[in-house]
């Protein structure tokens, strides 16, 4: 009788466990969605979590946020507090996320529609993680189209 209640509850204990650690493992293509959604809600220090503490983020272009960032304060500092000066209305839509294997670990691929006053076009984004927290962002925008929106201030 003790090993028939012991069986179950050790079953019950296992599947709570690997329930809790699914909780918290993300795929690389959730982990970037869910750094995106952070970013969108201005939610900074949920979004510094998904990263390296030595993340190097670089947007390319000569703009007001291009550069290369290294850290998550540099970027948010850099990069998500300037784009709204600059872009107001500033929105990013999702089109296509597609992750590979490859030399450099997991790189994520995204396409977006970028959106702000007077701009609509296009964005590339390229992720790399290492573990399940994104090492490094390259940002591949419509660069002109962007320096002609720019509010100029």
């Amino acid at each position: 009788m003790k090993k028939l209640i012991f069986i179950p509850l050790m079953l019950l204990s296992l599947s709570a466990i690997a329930y809790h650690h699914s909780g918290e493992e993300l795929s690389p293509i959730d982990t970037v969605k869910k750094a995106y959604s952070t970013f969108a809600s201005g939610d900074t220090e949920a979004w510094a979590k998904l990263h390296t503490n030595d993340l190097k983020f670089t947007v390319h272009g000569k703009l007001p946020h291009s550069g290369t960032h290294i850290g998550t304060e540099s970027v948010i500092k850099n990069v998500f507090e300037v784009i709204p000066v600059h872009w107001p209305k500033f929105q990013l839509e999702m089109l296509n996320i597609d992750s590979v294997e490859g030399k450099l670990g997991t790189t994520v691929y995204v396409l977006h529609k970028l959106t702000a006053e007077d701009l609509n076009t296009y964005a590339l984004h390229m992720f790399t993680l290492e573990g399940n927290r994104i090492k490094t962002f390259s940002a591949w925008d419509d660069f002109d189209s962007m320096r002609q929106a720019m509010v100029k201030n």
